[in-house]
């Protein structure tokens, strides 16, 4: 927030506004260290020095929780794979597309409770909002990527773009989850592997193939960047 608007915003929002920050950093906190299963409203409560009926003043149950929570993790993931595409915005568009499709691995790895969060169905019983949001969120994580691959015309004519979409994300998405819940432990560079499945599942579609060092660029740019942050 700028320096204007918090001048112009009252004492009673900015205190509901840092609240709520606070509310959502323990809740993510507690779902790092053990997963949905540790984030409940009294845990939240305590954590942020509240007594659990004072937290049901902001949200009505806990699954107002869950979504902040899952519309922030998409948003999170969202920027990643924006900025990574945003990167190599003057390069060719299968190099822009997998500089997203890296990111999304990245960030994955970084936040792995976030991750089977939004794309696990962890949450028993839990009912989404209605209109969306999630669905839109969930959207706005691939946009960057679809728009890619959405400048490319396959050589598979028995496959519209959608269907190419879709089997490029299940490849690398499906290679993602695996890792990410540690089911490839036991090999010993997935990274070069994810990139071979990437790489063969534009191949497989008719794609173009991307530049030899676009994972290397990307690996160096994100290095730069986190240690900078």
């Amino acid at each position: 927030m700028s320096a204007t608007s918090e001048a112009q915003e009252g004492r009673r929002a900015r205190q509901r506004r840092l609240l709520l920050a606070e509310i959502e950093a323990e809740a993510r906190r507690l779902l790092d260290e053990g997963g949905a299963v540790n984030v409940s409203m009294r845990a939240i409560a305590r954590g942020v020095g509240l007594g659990p009926a004072s937290l049901y003043t902001y949200f009505e149950s806990l699954d107002d929780v869950f979504t902040m929570l899952l519309l922030s993790s998409y948003g999170r993931l969202a920027e990643a794979t924006a900025a990574a595409v945003g990167a190599f915005a003057q390069e060719p568009p299968t190099n822009r597309a997998l500089a997203g499709i890296l990111a999304y691995r990245r960030w994955a790895l970084a936040h792995r409770n976030e991750f089977n969060l939004i794309f696990s169905d962890q949450l028993p019983g839990y009912a989404a909002p209605p209109g969306g949001p999630t669905v839109a969120a969930q959207i706005e994580v691939f946009q960057p990527i679809i728009d890619a691959l959405a400048d490319l015309t396959g050589t598979d004519p028995t496959l519209t773009q959608t269907e190419t979409t879709v089997l490029v994300w299940t490849a690398f998405h499906g290679a993602v989850a695996l890792e990410v819940n540690h089911h490839l432990d036991w090999l010993d560079d997935t990274a070069a592997l994810y990139e071979k499945v990437v790489r063969n599942a534009l191949a497989s579609v008719g794609l173009p193939t991307p530049d030899p060092t676009v994972r290397k660029r990307f690996d160096r740019r994100a290095a730069r960047s986190e240690s900078t942050s």
